[in-house]
């Protein structure tokens, strides 16, 4: 009768041990996942805040009063969810939306770098009277000058992201379209506030031209890190 209850007894052990081991996992990764969204919250917040403070010295004299709140949160929002993420490693089988979103959040960074650093915060005004941009906007209005600044910052700030965040050993399969259209829609409010009082042609040509840049940009920086890793692999 003993040898008979031992199997039952043994699977009932086995059992209770496995569900007592899946429930201290799931406590473990609901904790964890509660501090990565805490995080991330907090990331999106502070960036949003951040690239508003490093527009301030733009003229807001001829926005409506909505203007600033709106624009605040919608950055907020949408780094908040680019944060999330990233932190909480987010991916199907076909999109792997973590990688692309760490390069999206890298590209604004560097760009709200370079935006602190502009001579001017109305940042097209600048361009167009620059050496570059001003006989742009003589030969083609500012459309044209808009599509070309937004080719040449998004196509630098893509690659450089690209080049940083594919960083580490592991192969990269990534393609550009996916980081480019997360990079794009970060730099979409900011687009949005600078064209006000313009054109919706200015509008559009500058978000063409981002558009553009970023897929160029991304895909150059994804084609120099495998040529760097190819080298960097024992024969």
């Amino acid at each position: 009768m003993e040898g008979e209850r031992t199997p039952a007894e043994l699977r009932e052990g086995v059992r209770s041990g496995i569900v007592a081991a899946v429930e201290r996992d799931a406590e473990h990764r609901g904790a964890r996942t509660a501090r990565l969204l805490a995080g991330a919250g907090a990331l999106g917040v502070f960036g949003a805040v951040g690239m508003v403070a490093m527009l301030s010295g733009h003229p807001y004299g001829h926005h409506p009063p909505w203007h600033l709140v709106v624009f605040t949160a919608l950055w907020s929002g949408l780094l908040v969810v680019t944060f999330a993420i990233a932190l909480l490693q987010v991916r199907t089988p076909s999109l792997p939306l973590a990688r692309a979103a760490r390069v999206a959040i890298l590209g604004l960074g560097l760009a709200g770098i370079c935006s602190a650093l502009c001579p001017d915060q109305h940042f097209l005004d600048w361009w167009s009277r620059s050496r570059a941009g001003a006989p742009l906007a003589a030969a083609g209005g500012l459309p044209l000058s808009a599509l070309c600044f937004g080719l040449a910052t998004s196509l630098v700030f893509g690659a450089a992201a690209a080049l940083i965040g594919f960083g580490g050993a592991q192969r990269q399969t990534l393609g550009p379209r996916l980081p480019a259209a997360l990079l794009l829609l970060l730099f979409s409010p900011g687009i949005a506030l600078q064209s006000f009082g313009t054109s919706w042609a200015v509008f559009v040509g500058w978000l063409l031209g981002t558009a553009a840049g970023a897929y160029s940009g991304v895909a150059l920086g994804i084609a120099a890190r495998g040529r760097a890793r190819r080298r960097a692999a024992p024969f």
